[in-house]
């Protein structure tokens, strides 16, 4: 039965459709070409995706474990630094004055295990005493893998950080030592002499115990024994992490700096869904493609024969016509009275159907509505709230309010707007900004209309900036700065009156109500707070706030 068909095929092939099954097989392949290639750079673009989500994920860990380590690492350098200062102002400490500080400064948690101090580079301070007696008179000058780094430290007048190295109690442990210089003369030395170092022995194995490194989604690996970063050893993880690592990071220490690698502890999917469906869709496209070529190919070879059977047929069908000739002469009186009655019926519905709207307008129509009636509600809103600011009918919860939050809330729920705008979004209001005594819901509102206003009237490419001080009056200052379109000082004035819109190009070409900048006043005064403006044409706009002090 196969072979049969085959012959046939290649007979009908071999008459005169050569000409459009070649071109049918062209384009075919071809088809199956584009398609393939197509898939391959589809696959390969998200390749490229997971691996920079990969390293993208690797850098942020690594970036918490950099914080975690300063964070837990910066504990234990403040006691020492506190040690140091404390020893600059009273150089002739005493043993039983010495305990007694390393004992409260202790009490503040720590991986610090034990503290000495070497006036003159000898040690003749430890603590705990019984733990640590045996160092007492170790001179750092005389000691080798002492003396380099204890120079240093003195040298350059900053903490140095050595190992991790084994100590004499068997405990994996950091050095740190920092150098001593006197504030003011004293027993005929000068202001700023060198007095000597003060070293802490830090607990290693705690320390990143504390910061949960084997917890982690990843292997991590840290090298920079002795604070030399690159070139230091492997201290922490294998070493092999260094090698396969999709990202590394630097740690800043006293000294220099250490260097963390990380790899994810699952392997990362090379074969995502993703890739697994963009190689169903090529496959399915292919086979589909194979599958209309084949059915054309029957097609052709069926419409062959279909054209043999039409050639009979019209033979009867020309029969058949002057039959028909015939019959509608005989009965054309007869079939005219039911066809008229037809036609005037039909008449009627289209003039009925004329008058009924265009199916395909309802959507359109419907997007103008909805985007009607929310611009009709933001309206109605900032006319109620302006309404109520006048009438003294608006109420206020006066509360401690930290702007930094507030400013960081209204930025993240505008970053789609942002991105879309375009446009550079600096935050550079302070973390320990002091709270001031507002309303936190009209405040996040007034951040809203500001930037709202900001984002319309800056061009793509622009900048807008946000920064915040205080004042010698406790006060707060925020500043909003653009380099939007800008205002003179007539536009100004109508810009700050309800429903004020200036008749600028620029500003007339943006959807707004007018409302914005003058609620924004009314909301600051209302809260005791100052506002202040300043625009310039072509340059951009500068908003001055001053809230009162928590």
């Amino acid at each position: 039965m196969i072979k049969q068909e085959i012959r046939e095929f290649i007979g009908y092939f071999a008459k005169d459709n050569i000409r459009k099954v070649g071109m049918l097989l062209g384009l075919s392949f071809v088809s199956l070409v584009v398609i393939i290639s197509l898939a391959v750079f589809v696959e390969n673009m998200e390749r490229g995706d997971i691996n920079r989500h990969a390293k993208l994920d690797s850098l942020q860990s690594l970036l918490v474990v950099r914080s975690d380590i300063e964070r837990e690492l910066n504990k234990s350098l403040f006691q020492l630094g506190a040690l140091a200062a404390y020893i600059s102002t009273n150089p002739d400490i005493k043993d039983e004055g010495f305990n007694v500080f390393i004992h409260n400064l202790l009490q503040q948690k720590s991986h610090i295990i034990s503290i000495g101090a070497a006036p003159d580079m000898v040690v003749s301070y430890v603590y705990p005493y019984e733990e640590n007696k045996s160092v007492l008179g170790l001179d750092y000058r005389k000691t080798e893998g002492q003396r380099e780094l204890a120079f240093l430290a003195k040298d350059t007048g900053q903490l140095v950080i050595a190992g991790p190295l084994m100590s004499v109690q068997g405990k994996n442990v950091l050095i740190v030592r920092a150098p001593v210089y006197l504030t003011e003369d004293r027993n005929g030395r000068p202001a700023g002499s060198f007095w000597g170092l003060v070293s802490g022995l830090i607990d290693a194995r705690e320390l990143f115990e504390t910061i949960g490194v084997k917890n982690r989604d990843y292997d991590i690996a840290i090298r920079g024994r002795d604070a030399k970063g690159y070139g230091g050893d492997v201290f922490y993880g294998n070493p092999d992490l260094f090698i396969d690592a999709t990202e590394m990071l630097s740690i800043p220490i006293p000294g220099g700096s250490w260097q963390i690698a990380a790899i994810p502890k699952f392997k990362y999917y090379t074969e995502s869904r993703e890739i697994a469906l963009i190689r169903l869709i090529s496959l399915f496209l292919c086979l589909s493609v194979i599958t209309f070529a084949v059915f054309r190919l029957r097609y052709l070879k069926e419409r062959e024969g279909e054209r043999r059977k039409l050639e009979v047929a019209l033979r009867d069908a020309e029969k058949a016509n002057r039959a028909k000739s015939e019959f509608l002469a005989n009965m054309s009186h007869e079939l005219r009275t039911p066809l008229n009655a037809i036609i005037g019926f039909s008449d009627l519905i289209s003039s009925v159907a004329e008058n009924v709207d265009s199916k395909y307008k309802v959507g359109e129509y419907a997007v103008d509505i909805n985007q009607s009636g929310h611009h009709l509600l933001a309206i109605i809103n900032g006319i109620l709230d302006l309404s109520k600011v006048e009438s003294g009918n608006f109420t206020t919860s006066v509360e401690p309010v930290y702007i930094q939050d507030t400013a960081e809330q209204t930025l993240r729920m505008m970053r789609n707007s942002i991105a879309k705008a375009e446009l550079d979004v600096i935050n550079n209001i302070p973390d320990d900004l002091p709270p001031v005594l507002s309303d936190e819901r009209m405040v996040k509102q007034i951040f809203l209309n500001l930037l709202s206003n900001a984002l319309k009237f800056t061009p793509e490419g622009g900048r807008i900036t946000l920064s915040a001080e205080v004042g010698k009056d406790g006060k707060v200052k925020v500043i909003l700065v653009d380099t939007g379109v800008g205002m003179s000082e007539e536009d100004l004035e109508i810009a700050l009156q309800p429903f004020g819109q200036t008749d600028s190009y620029l500003v007339r070409r943006q959807q707004g109500t007018g409302l914005g900048l003058p609620l924004v006043k009314a909301f600051v005064e209302l809260l005791d707070g100052e506002f202040f403006i300043e625009s310039q044409v072509g340059v951009g706009t500068e908003i001055t706030m001053i809230f009162p002090g928590a």
